[in-house]
């Protein structure tokens, strides 16, 4: 490595523990350690979303599916972000607020009961776990292809520098290095597109070179038999089930809204992040296709943006954007866990723990942080043997996504679903979505099909069990339309 590029990259590392450590300082309670003391504002807030969202499978994985497939790996920011992102921010957000919760699956136990809570929590952790896995992975990579490490010594680098910060400095901590992370992979992603473009003969020569090799690439649009997204998948799985579950029932995206100063700040968050998703396509498509008019040759496609930086950028810029990669990566590690262990804590321990004492929340939310994080780091080679990386995520977001989306749609606008047909809907539209995918069906037809299971399940069991009058409808309903 050129020593400009080692310089810049472990100023970095110091620079995000210090911050970490620094915030650390503010942390003297579970409320600051998930919530940042409710502190943060719209800008950290909307720059942190993107930083979570732009990770293993945003980045390092979108990049590889464009050398694989091209351009249509563009209709994961904009069909799978924007629209969603919105509704989150207008109808969702404030709703949440309204209900005064920590997570997703404390609102879910509200609207239905606690049984819905612990199970939601629990699918949800399960599923992080190995999205934290495959962040872990992706950064391996990344360490692999430009420094020649080890896959295990670069998983135990990052373990260990994203647990310092993270365990010390809780969502203040990851929202603030999110925000400086993401104005890094900004300025990188720019300077690859233009250096890139450079590098091949401006851009008719790059445009040439992609049409005349690869000009199946160019399609926005890939056949209905595509093997893994075919357009009407993309459109019913993708735009209808798997986007707005993301961006509206994210615990990992929305708890910094959670943890927005006001109202307003969390909602303006949201809408400042679907402005800036208008431009991650052409940082995380276009290292992709680049690689391939330079006809990389590379074991794994998530490889292309790694070998593009080792091979286009010219040292101090390279070092720089290597360090945008560690950022996209961690950004994806640290908000896991923290939204995992404020799950784990409040969903999972308090339920099914009734003598639990709040007063121990921060000390077990530190401890269950670098428990989770090392159930990662062990889980993290297993997603080499289950092909590209934002393939995986997808999948395994296929199979309970469906069902979430229909428990928090009928719940949020309707009156009239149970909480035992919450509870039923819940553990069998995972069962019928795993039966699906199992038997060889694509996971975007399977988050379609599972979804529309859900919410005729979820209506039909209503007809059949009892109400909850307990429940405080007026607090967790949106009913614009209803008298009040």
């Amino acid at each position: 490595m050129h020593p400009l590029d080692f310089a810049i990259i472990v100023g970095y590392l110091v620079l995000i523990t210090l911050v970490g450590l620094r915030l650390s300082g503010r942390v003297n309670t579970a409320h600051d350690f998930f919530l940042a003391g409710r502190s943060l504002t719209w800008w950290v807030i909307g720059l942190s979303i993107i930083g979570t969202n732009i990770g293993a499978n945003s980045y390092v994985g979108a990049a590889g599916n464009a050398f694989s497939v091209g351009i249509a790996q563009a209709n994961f920011e904009w069909i799978g972000a924007i629209p969603a992102m919105i509704l989150a921010a207008l109808v969702f957000i404030p709703l949440y607020w309204k209900a005064g919760v920590y997570s997703i699956p404390e609102y879910l136990g509200l609207r239905y009961n606690q049984a819905v809570r612990v199970v939601a929590a629990l699918i949800t952790s399960i599923v992080a776990v190995f999205a934290i896995g495959v962040a872990l992975w992706a950064l391996a990579l990344t360490l692999q292809t430009y420094l020649g490490w080890p896959i295990w010594v670069g998983i135990m680098v990052t373990g260990t520098v994203v647990g310092l910060y993270s365990i010390a400095g809780g969502l203040a901590a990851v929202a603030f290095t999110d925000t400086l992370q993401v104005c890094i992979m900004f300025v990188g992603g720019l300077v690859i597109v233009g250096l890139g473009i450079a590098e091949t003969g401006g851009f008719a020569g790059f445009a040439t070179t992609l049409t005349e090799e690869n000009p199946n690439h160019l399609q926005a649009y890939l056949p209905a038999d595509h093997e893994s997204f075919p357009w009407p998948g993309v459109i019913l799985g993708l735009g209808v089930v798997l986007s707005p579950a993301y961006w509206c029932a994210g615990q990992a995206i929305l708890q910094r809204t959670l943890g927005a100063r006001t109202q307003w700040d969390a909602s303006a968050g949201m809408m400042f992040a679907a402005f800036a998703k208008t431009f991650v396509p052409l940082l995380v498509v276009f290292p992709g296709l680049l690689a391939l008019v330079m006809h990389a040759e590379i074991e794994y496609p998530d490889m292309a943006l790694p070998w593009v930086i080792k091979n286009v950028l010219p040292p101090g810029i390279s070092g720089l954007m290597f360090i945008a990669i560690i950022a996209a990566l961690q950004s994806t590690i640290d908000s896991g866990i923290n939204s995992t262990s404020l799950m784990v804590t409040r969903d999972i321990r308090h339920v099914l723990f009734k003598q639990a004492d709040p007063a121990d929340d921060l000390k077990v939310g530190r401890i269950l942080t670098l428990v989770l994080l090392l159930l990662a780091m062990c889980v993290a080679p297993v997603v080499a043997e289950m092909g590209g990386i934002y393939t995986f995520i997808q999948t395994v977001l296929s199979l309970f996504q469906g069902p979430m989306l229909a428990l928090l749609l009928l719940g949020a606008f309707t009156r009239s679903v149970t909480p035992s047909a919450g509870l039923w809907t819940l553990i069998s539209g995972v069962a019928v979505a795993s039966a699906i995918l199992l038997g060889g069906v694509n996971m975007l037809y399977v988050a379609f099909a599972s979804f529309v299971y859900s919410l005729a399940a979820l209506w039909l069991f209503s007809r059949f069990t009892t109400h909850n009058d307990n429940i405080d409808l007026d607090k967790l309903t949106y009913s614009p339309w209803r008298r009040s």
